[in-house]
């Protein structure tokens, strides 16, 4: 029987392969329009000084969106193979998760992602166009700009799985161990930014610091809802 499962599995990773090649070739049809829902408002050009760069930046872009799509393709099909086995509390459990998930990331790249995007492009803007001493003239390449709004991509696109497993922690440990063994937390925070991140020190702030962040809020809260609950208590 074992053969059929495994049979099953390698269709299931098939589809999966073959989607995402499917949708790498349709979102290269329209890479111009993806690349303009992207664009800043106001910005009326780039600059670009490599001959071959107009067309590795498209083949990023894609790239980069069909590999999402293919990796949540693969979670569905790995849950629908696995869902047989499970308890009926677990797979409501994974479901429940998947939920949530799909349901973060429409509300993320629909509305936080597009309004922070505008936020740091004019943030950036005012310092590049304010400099008093000498004239300059503010040129951004495409290739430069689509590089820090995948940089920022990563950024949110690991804040769900680290807010999730960071609250499933606290479900099953102790605030102690938190406090305890805040140092090492952080050495992983980087060590995990490092490994997603280019070799530089900004990028790996940008994708560590809110995972540090986050871990402190973590543990505020539940100080705060231990002490709430020790005041329902008393009353």
């Amino acid at each position: 029987m074992s053969i059929y499962y495994l049979q099953e599995l390698k269709y299931r990773l098939l589809y999966a392969v073959l989607g995402t090649i499917l949708f790498f070739l349709s979102t290269y049809q329209y890479k111009q329009a993806l690349i303009y829902i992207i664009l800043p408002q106001g910005l009326s050009h780039f600059v670009t000084s490599g001959i071959t760069e107009v067309l590795l930046t498209y083949i990023q872009l894609c790239t980069v969106i069909s590999l999402t799509f293919g990796f949540i393709t693969i979670i569905l099909q790995t849950f629908f193979f696995l869902r047989p086995g499970l308890y009926q509390y677990e797979s409501q459990f994974i479901l429940k998760i998947l939920i949530c998930t799909t349901l973060f990331y429409i509300y993320l790249y629909t509305i936080i992602f597009p309004l922070l995007v505008k936020f740091l492009w004019e943030l950036f803007l005012t310092y590049s166009q304010n400099f008093t001493p000498i004239h300059l003239t503010f040129e951004p390449r495409l290739n430069d700009y689509l590089r820090h709004v995948q940089h920022l991509n990563k950024t949110l696109c690991f804040s769900f799985p680290c807010m999730l497993t960071l609250s499933l922690l606290q479900k099953y440990t102790k605030k102690k161990l938190w406090i305890k063994y805040r140092r090492i937390a952080y050495m992983t925070a980087f060590s995990l930014a490092a490994f997603i991140t280019p070799p530089d020190v900004l990028s790996q702030i940008f994708v560590g610091f809110p995972i540090v962040l986050f871990y402190e809020l973590q543990i505020m809260f539940w100080a705060l809802y231990k002490g709430y609950q020790r005041q329902l208590l008393i009353w």
